[in-house]
């Protein structure tokens, strides 16, 4: 008999209002190093600081080894999530991110 216990399953997101301030400013931290680098072709560096930002939220590191956080402007929502599932709008000349929920929940165009 094994006395290994079972892996326990990290969650794909996580509402980052919900972690304590220093943990979500570190996470801040280290997403905007990691668009530093990626903005500089430095795409190791930039997906190692992702690596780092979710071990550190306790999230699970997708598959595309990338995480973005939920700019929509329709609501206050701080999840961090999958990068490769994110839906992005243009208010003007800024984009804005929103996570699965927010583009099922209240889509946005930028038209608004």
């Amino acid at each position: 008999m094994s006395v290994i216990s079972p892996a326990r399953a990290l969650p794909a997101e996580i509402h980052l209002h919900r972690m304590p301030t220093h943990i979500h400013t570190e996470f801040d931290q280290l997403m905007d190093r990691a668009d530093w680098n990626a903005d500089r072709r430095e795409l190791t560096a930039s997906a190692l600081l992702h690596a780092q930002a979710a071990q550190l939220i306790g999230i699970q590191l997708p598959a595309s080894g990338e995480l973005a956080r939920c700019t929509c402007q329709g609501c206050y929502c701080t999840c961090a999530f999958d990068a490769a599932q994110a839906r992005t709008y243009l208010d003007g000349t800024i984009e804005f991110v929103q996570c699965p929920g927010c583009a099922d929940d209240h889509p946005r165009t930028g038209d608004e």
